[in-house]
């Protein structure tokens, strides 16, 4: 879901696991319409989710890693599933999850996973996960990195659980220009996929799209868009993995990001599987499993909740 140094380790650790001028900012960037006064998507981006996640559910539960076996658990839920049939895919998690969560994204990742399943993340296989994100947290700051702090906001709210208003401080602070970086270092330059993810995290800690940081967050990414979608670093191909972070950001503000949508669609391919680029389909699980909540009008800063 996000980038550290390189693409390939933003990989890595998903699979171990997500300026203003002076005028003033346009109202909306420039690949998002306004409000939605109806769906937040269209029933094309619907359909492509739906294909994904069954494209999704068809590999084998055993052969899927500890991270991605939690993003395809929230998939799942996102898409319809039912609590019940996610009941083999929670026992394999509670095997694995216990070596894999020893960090605080890492713990919030089995948590979103546990409370979409319907279960309790306090009592996973006799172990709290929540209480493993608890630990993690000093003065509102979660873990070492963005994806700590900013999964661990979005699992809180997922879990019904307070998100505490330090944290959202902590992401302010954070800032580098207008956007956020991996170490959530303010004198290191921002990066597409950290953004994206922290003004998600943000609005899950109740910040309005109306204030300065989510505004010029969410301009600072229509700047950055690289050909028909969004890359983790300038120079490389858009991919469906940052695109996707993106138009999450976009939903959780109430905008519709169709061309995003679009770009992902395109990627799409007939078994329902989504490539990480045009050119390099890398690894499709990692692809598609960040890309249903976006194609379903999910930006998870409200739980499983459209928008």
């Amino acid at each position: 879901m996000v980038a550290p140094t390189s693409r390939i380790a933003h990989a890595t650790a998903c699979a171990a696991l997500l300026a203003i001028p002076a005028g003033g900012l346009a109202a909306v960037p420039a690949h998002a319409e306004t409000a939605a006064t109806g769906p937040i998507v269209t029933t094309a981006s619907h359909r492509a989710a739906q294909r994904a996640a069954r494209w999704l559910a068809s590999r084998p539960v055993a052969q899927v890693p500890a991270g991605q076996q939690a993003d395809v658990v929230v998939d799942l839920r996102i898409t319809g599933a039912s609590t019940a049939s996610l009941a083999p895919r929670l026992r394999s998690l509670s095997r694995v999850a216990p070596a894999y969560a020893t960090t605080a994204g890492a713990a919030a990742k089995v948590v979103m996973a546990v409370s979409a399943a319907g279960a309790e993340p306090t009592a996973l296989g006799g172990v709290d996960y929540l209480g493993r994100i608890r630990s993690a947290e000093r003065d509102g700051r979660f873990g070492t990195t963005a994806f700590d702090q900013a999964l661990s906001m979005i699992a809180l709210r997922m879990a019904g659980r307070r998100v505490p208003p330090a944290s959202v401080g902590v992401l302010l602070k954070a800032r580098s220009g207008s956007g956020w970086n991996f170490s959530l270092d303010p004198t290191q330059p921002a990066d597409v996929d950290d953004t994206a993810l922290s003004v998600v995290a943000l609005r899950a800690g109740g910040l309005a799209c109306s204030t300065p940081a989510i505004r010029g967050a969410r301009a600072w990414l229509a700047r950055h868009r690289s050909g028909a979608g969004w890359t983790a670093f300038e120079g490389q191909a858009a991919s469906a993995n940052s695109t996707a972070l993106v138009a999450r950001a976009e939903i959780a503000c109430g905008t519709r990001p169709l061309a995003a949508l679009a770009f992902i669609r395109s990627l799409q391919a007939s078994s329902g599987s989504i490539a990480f680029t045009r050119a390099a389909p890398e690894s499709r699980m990692l692809a598609t499993s960040e890309s249903v909540p976006a194609l379903a009008g999910v930006s998870m800063a409200n739980g499983l909740s459209p928008g």
